[in-house]
């Protein structure tokens, strides 16, 4: 009996180490630990063409971004670039509505006895993507139009505006600092205080009659939103990414009022989510004229040398590997132990990799064009449903290539896919290869997130690249 417990614990860790062992996938070696030596005699490896063409999102296929589960909105994008040399210009305005925390809303006296010291719009920063040290303009207006809280808008939506209410010019390396205002220690703000007109109006109303104060349709009749709209300077290179369900994120009014006699200073938040949701639309607009995309757009029929893949809203590439058909052919019904999509990063004149970092993830599905829809790799990439990159490839790999520069490399393990195209006679599709910044299928209840909302741009070699051609790797053995 003395002897059980160290039986046990041996068993155990060879189970662990086996379970191991059998699971290891890691970058280009994806299941490298478990392939069969190619002897070329009963193994075999061979490499075939694959046609990349280059597009941009059309509307139908631009995300849609609204609240989610939780009623959250998530991350929104601001600011302009106009010194992208490999994709052009971007410009994210915000628009979005700020409510009072509570209905009927009041103040702590009767407006004429109310004193106002300042109205400041506050959003809750989290990163830059581009040059923090470059001036962003932002302009503040009043929306026009009504926002559908419970809709969900695509990023070309733009919403009318009127008068301006405020404007700030800013390096976005100053959202990092911190500050101390009112008796608050903040940090990770962008601050924008608005004109003394606007500020004014919203202490001048009480809770009576049709006051804006009284219900939340009438607040919405007074004020329909804000819009934050950048300038689109020259000089201004980078898009900031905001909270907008964060506390942090709101308009703050500063003022004074009598109390004992003496006057007292406070303040009063207008928030996103105050128990009704307020509606929000982030508006991403790109511009390719004069960049070395430009270049690459539209699609060639023998396919472009090099991918130029910008994530959402942005460019995506259409893979074709017509060998396969061939493949089949002259092969039959062999077995699969390896099928890998592998690209790598081109470095070209207009590389800013010190501003422009890469995509974290890039993402593979198929497209039936008869049925006109878009397919997951379902046995490659899921388990129960989720997403397993881990797995199936697309996450970023930094490497070394042959000059030693530091480049990202990207795979895809598509050998189950390609098993049924062997064995079960299932189609040959186009693959689309993009930079997501969430996937949906709704007829199969599968959603997820990977990339920051326009945050990441890069460029492979594409199937007709002369030193790093993208590849579609086999590795099979005779039945």
């Amino acid at each position: 009996m003395r002897f059980r417990f160290p039986l046990i614990f041996l068993v155990f860790v060879f189970s662990l180490c086996l379970y191991t062992s059998c699971t290891k996938i890691k970058g280009t070696d994806i299941g490298a630990d478990l392939l069969p030596a190619v002897d070329n005699i009963n193994t075999f490896d061979t490499t075939l063409e694959v046609i990349s063409s280059n597009f941009t999102m059309p509307d139908s296929l631009l995300p849609k971004i609204g609240r989610d589960a939780n009623l959250n909105q998530g991350q929104f994008i601001l600011g302009h670039v106009s010194g992208d040399p490999q994709f052009g210009n971007t410009t994210g305005s915000i628009f979005f509505e700020l409510k009072p925390q509570f209905y009927p809303f009041y103040f702590e006296n009767v407006s004429d006895s109310l004193y106002l010291d300042s109205a400041v719009l506050c959003l809750r920063w989290t990163n830059t993507f581009g040059d923090t040290n470059a001036l962003q303009t932002i302009n503040v207006f009043r929306v026009t139009e009504k926002l559908a809280a419970d809709s969900a808008y695509n990023t070309n939506t733009s919403i009318a505006i009127g008068e301006s209410l405020g404007s700030k010019t800013f390096a976005p390396s100053i959202l990092d600092d911190s500050l101390y205002v009112f008796r608050q220690a903040l940090k990770n703000q962008l601050r924008i205080k608005l004109n003394t007109s606007f500020a004014r109006s919203l202490l001048s109303f009480d809770t009576t009659g049709r006051s804006p104060y009284k219900t939340d349709t009438l607040f919405r009749e007074f004020l329909k939103g804000f819009a934050l709209v950048p300038q689109q300077n020259s000089t201004s290179n980078a898009l900031m990414s905001f909270a907008m369900s964060d506390t942090a994120t709101h308009l703050r009014l500063y003022y004074r009022y009598s109390k004992d006699g003496k006057q007292d200073t406070t303040f009063k938040e207008f928030v996103t989510f105050n128990g009704i949701p307020g509606g929000a639309v982030n508006y991403i607009k790109r511009d390719y004229a004069g960049s070395e995309a430009i270049n690459f757009l539209g699609g060639r029929p023998r396919g472009d040398s090099l991918i130029y893949l910008q994530t959402q809203p942005g460019t995506y590439t259409t893979l074709r590997i017509p060998g396969i058909d061939d493949f089949k052919q002259k092969k039959g019904n062999v077995m699969i132990h390896l099928a890998m999509l592998s690209m790598e990063e081109v470095i070209t004149p207009g590389r800013r990799i010190n501003l422009f970092p890469t995509p974290q993830y890039l993402y593979a599905e198929a497209y039936d064009e008869g049925e006109r829809k878009f397919i997951p790799f379902l046995n490659d990439a899921f388990i129960n449903g989720r997403l397993e990159a881990f797995i199936f490839g697309g996450e970023r790999n930094l490497i070394r290539d042959i000059n030693s520069n530091i480049v990202s490399a990207y795979t895809f393990n598509v050998t189950r896919y390609l098993q049924g195209i062997v064995t079960r006679n299932n189609p040959n599709y186009p693959i689309r290869l993009f930079a997501p910044f969430n996937v949906r299928y709704e007829d199969l209840f599968i959603s997820f997130a990977l990339n920051n909302l326009a945050r990441g741009n890069v460029v492979l070699g594409g199937g007709s690249h002369p030193t790093k051609r993208l590849k579609f790797r086999i590795i099979y053995s005779k039945l």
